[in-house]
């Protein structure tokens, strides 16, 4: 809550404000209060309403006059002589406020040309703005000018590219230093924005790509910098670190390939990497001391510094980040950010509240956070500034990174509008860009109607989300205190209706319809989040050897892998990833976090497995349908004794007529007869050059492919 001081005084709405007084000076209670301004000038209040706030305050309804000027300094006062500044609050939540002070240009931040650069910042309730830049020979501090629509402006007369900078703003009453928001560069571990002309740096060669023709034809692989690249067995050099994503033809004693050569040996068509802008919780100093996947932004715009070989140089950030895209993309491999525009990690000391206070993050009538993110505030999507923010944000990746899409952390927190702006922005900068997220129903301070979650699907037509319904149901529950409950594959044949929904993409009629189109199915049964497949089946799974596990890892491969809808794959999974039972790693050591290559060599059956069905997928279109409409027309099930058969009537570029998928997750054997001879495509060996025969064995824990000649 505000209620901090004796005596605060917030301007809650044009004429209108709310002020706190201390039981403990004159029982909290006055009968005058005044505006004073600049000039001295007294305004008596109207009081209309005093109430008690809790057990320590009377809280006042004030009217005053509706025309302050927005950035003006103004005191309140009250019968006693206590004086304070009046504080620019709730009114920033107003829809007049966002009338008044939007601002639709594009030159925030520091724009500079060969000669010259210019600051410019949004900052409609602040009274005075200097930037202070750092040179060699001291700092320079110089005044912005207000202009427009709250924005300060300052024009110096040289390049300035590479030289850091602070900004010290006077507002509600007080100076507040601050990075700039905007900014695109850093020093070390945020202390300072850095000024970067990005036409002074190397330009970033545009590779044509394979044709994405649909969205369905993507195959997702979550990584982290951090995790990927660490261990000393990747004999990757630059371990840890965005250069590290660019060394090919590294191995394992062993021989088999990791680190990017891995990924390309996999085939998979997008990275997701976790987030890779400047986050708080790791010393750029001192890498090894601390560990977080960097879910707690600071800095959006700018690229993590921990993930740089040499964090103290502003450019080496920037300049390996964006090496690390193009290796990807020389490679036929697209980009995925994994982006948290739901939160900060720390709200006060975040340079969205010192330049702006009150704005950037959403609050109840009262003043309270809301904390739909549980990370202690929500990044207030639907005023339009914050809004702008995020799209700019977004914008920046892509023009100057050349990412590919991006994926949402707790989407649900942000709203529909912004959402939609955003897929509609990076579609117009590449055709075949993703936009998708957690789209779970988070508790913040939104109307149920404008989340974007799951539930709203259908406003969000061309917007992915992650299918937890496919996750719970094919793995098994994922809580940590439900760890032992069984998916379908797992063994629990009970979920036989379930795993047919979620082999359509849970985007058909007649079974369960979370979305409208297979578009918008992620299929996943592990992420970075919750155990991996490998520690869930030893838990649920205690009846099962090593060997059984591994066939239902691969089961599980088979299952997201030809399943309707987008496939999701986290990194390690397709050798049987381990994190050693733990449940959330989030700022586990690198012993429990970092991928264990040597795995590799010892589940390579999994990993082949695994290569095999991406191949599998992409050779059938049939397997990536787009339109609920086609999979109804195209597949039908059958099923006996526990065991799921799909059966594809297959589109004309195709060999087949038919492809029947079945899926045995029981410890039974069974025999099928074909009314024709049918060819194996894949069983649990992978791909398979198959006979054709009349007669099939379907063995326990196994997924099979017959194509109809």
């Amino acid at each position: 809550m505000r209620k901090v001081n004796r005596f605060e005084a917030h301007l809650d709405d044009y004429g209108i404000i709310t002020a706190y007084l201390s039981k403990e000076f004159y029982s909290g209670r006055s009968d005058v209060f005044y505006v004073r301004d600049l000039k001295g000038t007294l305004s008596k209040c109207s009081i209309y309403s005093y109430e008690q706030s809790g057990n320590d305050y009377y809280k006042y309804t004030l009217g005053c006059d509706p025309n302050l000027v927005i950035g003006d300094n103004y005191d309140v006062l009250e019968e006693h002589g206590l004086t304070v500044p009046l504080q620019y609050s709730l009114i920033t939540k107003s829809l007049k406020f966002d009338q008044d002070f939007y601002y639709d240009g594009n030159d925030l931040g520091v724009k500079c040309t060969t000669e010259s650069c210019d600051f410019a910042i949004w900052a409609p309730t602040a009274n005075r703005i200097v930037v202070e830049i750092f040179k060699e020979n001291g700092p320079e501090v110089l005044e912005l000018k207000r202009s427009d629509k709250g924005v300060f402006r300052r024009h110096v007369n040289y390049n300035g590219h590479g030289l850091s900078y602070l900004y010290h703003i006077y507002v509600n009453g007080m100076w507040n230093t601050s990075i700039d928001p905007t900014g695109v560069g850093s020093t070390v571990n945020n202390q300072r924005s850095v000024i970067i002309d990005f036409n002074q740096l190397e330009k970033i060669d545009s590779h044509k790509l394979s044709p994405l023709k649909h969205s369905t034809d993507s195959i997702i692989y979550e990584l982290s910098v951090r995790d990927f690249t660490m261990q000393a067995e990747s004999n990757i050099k630059n371990r840890g670190k965005f250069l590290g994503l660019t060394e090919e033809n590294t191995k394992t004693l062993g021989g088999v390939s990791t680190g990017l050569s891995h990924i390309k040996e996999l085939g998979v068509t997008h990275v997701q990497i976790m987030p890779m802008y400047d986050f708080a919780t790791v010393d750029e100093h001192n890498v090894s001391l601390f560990y977080n996947w960097g879910y707690d932004p600071v800095q959006y715009n700018v690229p993590e510094g921990s993930y740089s070989t040499n964090p103290d140089n502003p450019l080496s950030r920037i300049e390996e980040a964006r090496k690390m895209v193009e290796t990807f993309h020389e490679n036929d491999i697209r980009v995925v950010m994994d982006v948290v525009y739901n939160h900060v990690y720390d709200m006060e000391a975040s340079s969205f509240e010192k330049v702006v206070p009150y704005y950037y993050f959403r609050r109840s009538n009262t003043g309270a956070l809301s904390n739909g993110s549980f990370c202690g505030n929500d990044f207030d999507s639907n005023r339009l500034m914050a809004r702008k923010y995020i799209l700019d944000s977004v914008k920046h990746w892509m023009s100057m990174y050349d990412v590919d899409g991006f994926r949402f952390d707790l989407m649900g927190v942000l709203d529909v509008d912004t959402m939609n702006q955003v897929e509609s922005l990076c579609r117009s900068l590449k055709k075949d860009s993703l936009v998708y997220g957690e789209g779970w129903n988070m508790p913040t301070s939104l109307p149920e109607n404008i989340k974007a979650n799951r539930y709203n699907q259908h406003l969000m037509p061309n917007i992915g989300h992650f299918n937890d319904f496919f996750r719970e149901h094919v793995k098994g529950k994922t809580s940590h205190e439900e760890v032992n409950v069984k998916g379908y594959c797992a063994g629990d044949t009970n979920y036989i209706e379930a795993m047919k929904a979620c082999m359509i993409g849970t985007s058909v009629n007649n079974y369960v319809r979370l979305f409208n189109q297979p578009t918008q199915s992620i299929n996943y049964i592990e992420c970075h989040d919750n155990h991996t497949v490998w520690d869930k089946l030893k838990e649920s799974n205690k009846e099962d050897n090593r060997d059984v596990r591994i066939k239902r890892q691969k089961l599980m491969l088979g299952a997201i892998l030809l399943a309707q809808g987008i496939p999701f794959i986290h990194s390690g999974q397709e050798f049987c990833r381990t994190k050693n039972g733990l449940h959330n790693t989030y700022r586990s050591p690198d012993t429990v976090n970092q991928i264990d290559w040597t795995r590799k060599d010892r589940y390579l059956e999994v990993f082949k497995y695994t290569k095999d069905m991406i191949k599998l997928r992409k050779m059938f279109p049939i397997l990536r349908l787009t339109q609920s409409e086609q999979i109804e027309s195209h597949v039908k099930f059958r099923e006996f004794d526990g065991m799921l058969i799909l059966n594809y009537k297959c589109q004309k570029a195709t060999p087949y007529s038919e492809i029947w998928i079945y899926i045995n997750p029981t410890n039974q054997i069974y025999y099928e007869s074909f009314n024709s001879f049918v060819k194996i495509i894949a069983n649990e060996a992978g791909l398979i050059d198959g006979l054709l025969v009349q007669n099939a064995t379907i063995n326990p824990y196994t997924l099979v492919v017959f194509g109809t000649v």
